[in-house]
């Protein structure tokens, strides 16, 4: 799951950075744009062997940007990355997805058998 998780989230977070250089509805501000083609293309990377690390970053931004956004952030946060409201809702959906992501790779199953009875 968190393999799936990564690379999707890498291909869509690569393709809207992309976009916004030839698309004009999707008008983020170019560091945010290259944030998100770089942010995507780890994620493509990671989705071999480091899955689970960056859906746990994902998370950790996601919902940081969102706090950020939804207390301090709108329209720009440093003059650097735009976050009007409907953004800071999408970054706090990928960073609880990414969050759940992570703590659904870590869970520990339970044994198969249920509890020991001796004999």
């Amino acid at each position: 799951m968190a393999k799936m998780f990564s690379m999707l989230v890498g291909w869509v977070l690569v393709i809207v950075g992309l976009l916004n250089f030839f698309v004009a509805p999707i008008k983020l501000l170019p560091a945010h744009a290259v944030f998100h083609i770089v942010a995507g293309l780890l994620g493509i990377w990671a989705a071999k062997n480091h899955a689970v690390g960056y859906a746990m970053w994902v998370g950790v931004v996601g919902v940081l940007l969102a706090l950020i956004g939804f207390f301090f952030g709108y329209p720009t946060l440093l003059g650097l990355i735009n976050l009007p409201v409907w953004i800071t809702v999408i970054h706090l959906v990928l960073g609880v997805w990414g969050l759940w992501t992570y703590w659904a790779a870590t869970k520990k199953p339970m044994a198969s058998g249920g509890p020991a009875t001796a004999m």
